[in-house]
């Protein structure tokens, strides 16, 4: 035994000679020597200069540390100024012990006083890129030793800029301090870090993995982490890595904005853009998700959005790669858009809207389908309340499909002011003549109560139906309606109107008129809007507004395909107290972009149920060729009790009845003096003279 303790403390003895050699050689030794070596292998590697102007330095102890201060390395030749990076002190302390077993262990590694500048020129080529010749020649050795095991790492006042040569942009990223620390290169790292962007404070903090596991090609490693910049604090926990060389991230993700105003005040010292960004109501953001990503598949599962008042909750997964495909399951209990979407700002005095030079309303610029050969997508959402322009709707339900640029919206279906309104429309934009098919349906749908959510109220009380059935073929809006097939019917009966808003003319006019008062006529019987539409042809089924007094019967056509306007709008007394009042035929004509009112002198001239058919026709023909007789004789004087609202709402076609003269004893329940008659005509001549101007009070004209 004695032996042995002899030998192992001779080994001792020979170790520690070799140690103390090695320090003294290591003592003797001027660094000095080396920074010309150093700057000439720099050269040879990038041809960029590199100076040393402090002194290379090494402290001998169980814990040897080496230093350097003041290096510079040169920028291009192009650069805006001569140094790309200079370094006021790099101080690295290594253990010397595990160096005997041929493993490097570094306590603390500092970094300070870097000022680091990235630029590119103005053809994109960057500083930080050496031309082939400058390159230095690849590595014959066999392979990389071990890694070094740094403890702690720790970085002060560390500047980089980046200039884009391109877009004249500068970035400029500071960092006041930054520690990463580590017990081995086998456990976690714990980093910290405060700095400032474009002077814009951020702040960083979390655990990482160990530095074995973020080096290792396959390697995923844990991470926790939280971000505050600009505002907004982002939190991460999960992993990170890149098995099998795919990015692959797996974890909660939360994202705080506490002002969204300040946010994007503060952002666009970043991005200029920002500034143009409208400001919305909806100020406070929260996002929560689960992340999922292996390279090729993205995911948000069991996603919370809180914008303001509105929530959004669901899954949202994207594949990748080709031409993406995106699905979605989203529910929500409100979406307030008035909060969510851009103030309109007030004018106070708008410039008129610019027309057409072609006079079409219809646009036959192509539309834009590419779009939807874009992306493959799936969508499924359901809300129970969406707020818009101070309109509610509510239990609102999507189901839409996107494949190939052929868009199917299957199911949409939403309950408006207590209405169920459903239907489907389908874009084909993946057929060689892009289709269009819709089908729209709303029964008992509540006018009156959308126009009291409009702050319009006393207009128009009851409920309403509407079908639409349409489809048609075409690469433009104008070409789509020029085929159009299909049906237009809305219906409404027994509600409450203003009767002044049917007035075709001004009150002014019609008050001209003993006994006629439109405020005591506000029973709406019915109201019919139904067209037969054929290869671009809207055809008049019936167009009926029946009040207690007043009926008023349109026949003719709008011409979708030329975008002409040919019909003709008879609006007859129902009561004999009515008879006297002047109530004339009115045709309207000429474009969808400047329609013209006027009186339709054909209808004047006779009582028989041919005259709107033959006033439409004039019509049709562009002419008024029909001379007047008599104005007063049409539109005075007669009456037609015709049930019009009965086969209207059965969708039948409706044909104008004949009208029935009344006698002067049943207007006013005794024979009239003379004076009262040329009283009536001066009536009927002001009618005449001044429809113009009601018909252009009522359009806006």
């Amino acid at each position: 035994m004695g032996k042995w303790i002899k030998i192992f403390g001779g080994l001792v003895v020979v170790l520690v000679g070799v140690v103390v050699a090695g320090v003294a050689i290591l003592s003797s030794m001027d660094f000095k020597e080396y920074k010309g070596l150093i700057a000439e292998q720099a050269k040879s590697a990038t041809g960029r200069d590199l100076q040393i102007a402090g002194d290379l330095n090494l402290e001998i102890s169980l814990n040897p540390a080496i230093a350097v201060d003041g290096v510079t390395f040169a920028n291009a030749d192009w650069g805006s100024k001569p140094a790309m990076l200079t370094v006021e002190r790099f101080a690295a302390e290594v253990a010397l012990i595990p160096l005997l077993s041929g493993q490097v262990v570094v306590n603390r590694l500092l970094v300070e006083g870097v000022d680091l500048l990235a630029e590119t020129n103005k053809d994109g080529v960057g500083n930080w890129e050496f031309s082939a010749g400058e390159k230095a020649p690849a590595s014959e050795s066999g392979g990389g030793g071990a890694l070094p095991s740094i403890d702690k790492v720790v970085m002060r006042d560390i500047k980089v800029t980046y200039k884009d040569g391109v877009t004249g942009e500068e970035h400029r990223v500071a960092l006041d301090e930054m520690t990463a620390a580590a017990g081995s290169i086998d456990t976690p790292v714990v980093i910290a870090a405060k700095g400032s962007l474009n002077e814009k404070i951020f702040e960083v903090f979390g655990k990482l993995g160990s530095v074995a596991q973020i080096t290792s090609a396959d390697g995923v490693y844990p991470v926790n982490i939280e971000a505050e910049t600009l505002g907004v604090v982002t939190s991460y926990i999960g992993t990170l890595g890149t098995p099998g060389g795919n990015v692959s991230a797996e974890g909660q993700l939360k994202v705080a904005i506490a002002s969204l105003k300040t946010t994007l005040s503060e952002a666009a010292a970043l991005v200029p853009a920002l500034e143009d960004v409208p400001e919305i109501k909806a100020d406070k953001i929260d996002l929560s998700a689960q992340v999922s990503f292996d390279g090729k598949t993205a995911s948000l599962g069991g996603m919370t959005l809180l914008a303001g008042k509105t929530d959004l909750a669901g899954n949202v997964k994207a594949i990748l790669g080709g031409r993406p495909n995106i699905e979605a399951s989203l529910t929500s209990n409100l979406i307030d858009l008035d909060e969510l979407l851009p103030a309109s700002e007030e004018k106070a005095a708008p410039a008129p809207a610019t027309k057409p030079a072609d006079g079409r309303v219809f646009p036959n610029d192509p539309l834009p389908l590419d779009g939807l050969k874009a992306v493959d997508a799936k969508l499924s959402f359901d809300g129970k309340k969406i707020i818009v322009q101070g309109n509610q709707i509510e239990d609102a339900s999507v189901r839409l499909t996107l494949k190939g640029g052929n868009l199917q919206v299957s199911t949409l279906s939403a309950l408006v002011t207590g209405t169920q309104v459903s239907g489907s429309v389908g874009l084909n934009g993946a057929a060689a003549v892009p289709g269009l098919v819709a089908k729209l349906s709303a029964a008992g749908l509540d006018y009156g109560e959308l126009l009291k959510q409009r702050g319009m109220t006393d207009i128009a009380k009851g409920k309403l139906d509407a079908n639409v059935d349409i489809n048609g073929a075409g690469g433009s809006v104008r070409a789509i309606m020029a085929s159009l097939n299909g049906g237009l019917f809305v219906k409404t009966e027994n509600g409450r109107i203003d009767s002044s808003a049917l007035n075709i003319v001004s009150s002014d006019v019609m008050s001209v008129f003993p006994g006629f008062n439109s405020k005591d006529d506000k029973t709406l019987k019915c109201a019919v809007i139904n067209f037969d539409i054929k290869d671009g042809i809207a055809s008049a089924k019936s167009i009926v507004v029946e009040t207690g007094g007043l009926s008023a019967i349109g026949v003719g056509t709008a011409d979708l395909r030329e975008e002409k306007l040919n019909l003709l709008i008879d609006p007859r007394a129902k009561q004999a107290s009515l008879a006297s009042a002047a109530i004339v035929p009115v045709a309207i004509t000429g474009t969808f972009l400047t329609p013209e009112w006027s009186l339709d002198k054909g209808a004047l001239l006779a009582n028989t149920a041919g005259t709107v058919a033959k006033g439409a026709a004039a019509v049709a023909t562009m002419g008024l060729s029909l001379l007047v007789e008599s104005v007063a004789k049409r539109a005075v004087g007669t009456v037609d009790k015709t049930d019009y609202c009965t086969p209207a709402l059965a969708g039948k076609k409706v044909v104008p009845g004949q009208v029935a003269e009344v006698k002067t004893d049943d207007t006013s329940g005794s024979s009239q003096p003379a004076p009262q008659e040329k009283k009536q005509e001066t009536g009927a001549d002001a009618v005449v003279d001044s429809v113009p101007k009601g018909l252009k009070s009522l359009f806006g004209n």
